[in-house]
């Protein structure tokens, strides 16, 4: 089966996780990256365009995307997130090709901090449109989707490979109570409270510069991508990981309520239904319902070693079997739009 694949397929993003799982699969992938063409001239003028939706390295992106089509005939047009594919790109390659046109996208479609203009124009042209939020089922049914399935964010096994922790990398990448992700104003407010009542919080992630109390989290904020090499480890040397959602995307769960547990960390989380479905509270990971529950439980298991680390193994040997993994996920989506590629001929 051909397939011809586009993301912005940075080398540690999650869409690049997903094309290695698709060629590991034994497909035939051609791909076309987006990250080349629009910021030749810069971060700026890459910034620029994808905010606007206009521009050289847009044209020249699609235009690209048609020449690939056209040379590797795919019949699977699988599209990362597509947030700069125009609609008449994807309706010449179905003409061009009769492909399967895919589109697979973990963000929330009215997070006004995502440049959504072309997506939004090209979404009635998919076939399959696989989102990690329920929450935009309805609106994509709406718009004419033919195929609308939710799937869970998961995590990407290949990683999680429990290497052995040598004293200086516990000491050099571990916490009492430790969050890795991005910044975003409730985060940024949440944060600061745990700080405020003593709690000892280390937190690591991109987009921390944009913090509006720098000050204040100097000496706990580290601003940038946790290297992949570190991020289990830094998981497993920290005694209680926060899995913060975002609210920008309205996510119930986040790639952390996978991921700590994958890695053999003790997940704190906030209580929502996918949360509670996913894990037996108390039992294999722990949820609270606001900051003065945050609170508790983050003291009640620092200072209870033997509760937690028994919770982060259960947490673990569920997370394990829940068929999660970005390799089974990628398993069964596979399967369904091959069927219906071998079903429309």
């Amino acid at each position: 089966m051909r397939y011809l694949y586009t993301g912005q397929l940075s080398p540690s993003g999650w869409d690049t996780a997903r094309l290695r799982i698709l060629e590991s699969m034994g497909r035939s992938v051609r791909t076309v990256g987006y990250r080349q063409h629009v910021f030749a001239f810069g971060r700026r003028v890459g910034n620029l365009q994808c905010k606007l939706g206009v521009g050289p390295g847009i044209w020249q992106y699609n235009r690209d995307l048609l020449s690939a089509a056209a040379a590797h005939r795919p019949q699977v047009f699988w599209v990362d997130k597509g947030d700069l594919v125009q609609a008449s790109t994807l309706r010449a390659v179905k003409k061009m090709t009769g492909a399967v046109l895919v589109n697979f996208n973990t963000d929330y479609l009215a997070c006004g901090a995502h440049p959504w203009r072309l997506h939004m124009q090209g979404i009635p042209e998919y076939d399959f449109y696989f989102t990690s939020n329920v929450f935009d089922v309805d609106f994509l049914k709406a718009k004419g989707v033919r195929n609308v399935v939710v799937v869970p964010l998961g995590y990407y096994a290949k990683v999680f490979t429990r290497p052995q922790l040598t004293k200086e990398e516990e000491e050099r990448l571990g916490a009492s109570i430790g969050f890795i992700g991005h910044w975003e104003p409730a985060t940024e407010v949440l944060i600061l409270e745990l700080l405020d009542r003593g709690l000892p919080v280390r937190v690591r992630g991109n987009s921390w510069q944009h913090a509006r109390n720098k000050r204040r989290l100097a000496g706990v904020v580290e601003t940038g991508l946790v290297p992949q090499a570190d991020y289990e480890k830094s998981i497993r040397a920290t005694k209680i990981n926060l899995g913060i959602n975002s609210t920008m995307n309205r996510n119930q769960t986040s790639g952390r309520s996978y991921e700590i547990p994958a890695a053999g960390g003790f997940l704190l989380a906030p209580r929502t239904a996918e949360h509670l479905e996913m894990y037996v509270e108390g039992e294999e990971a722990e949820f609270y319902g606001s900051v003065d529950e945050l609170e508790e439980k983050a003291r009640y298991y620092l200072e209870h070693e033997d509760e937690r680390r028994r919770i982060a193994a259960a947490g673990r040997r569920r997370c394990l079997s829940s068929g999660t993994s970005f390799e089974e996920i990628m398993a069964r989506l596979v399967e369904t739009v091959e069927a219906a590629e071998r079903g429309a001929r």
